[in-house]
């Protein structure tokens, strides 16, 4: 298991995660910041104009994926 993390842009300010979330693989870790990206656009009071962006780190500070929530087309690096 290796930890990552899922810090959120949001209204051109970063919320940093700085407790992460263990996963067996970064593909699982994208999934999860995927899945942070939807639920956040499901939220009634989401400002769909806020250019909000999931972020998924790994422990090494790597960026491996990008969410934009409300984006249909979200995709991991």
């Amino acid at each position: 298991m290796r930890c990552y993390y899922f810090p959120i842009f949001h209204n051109r300010e970063t919320q940093a995660d700085e407790v992460g979330e263990l996963f067996g693989s970064a593909e699982l870790a994208v999934q999860y910041g995927a899945r942070i990206a939807k639920d956040i656009a499901n939220d009634p009071e989401y400002d769909r104009s806020s250019g909000t962006v999931v972020i998924v780190i790994d422990g090494f500070g790597t960026e491996i994926g990008r969410h934009e929530a409300g984006s249909l087309g979200a995709a991991g690096r």
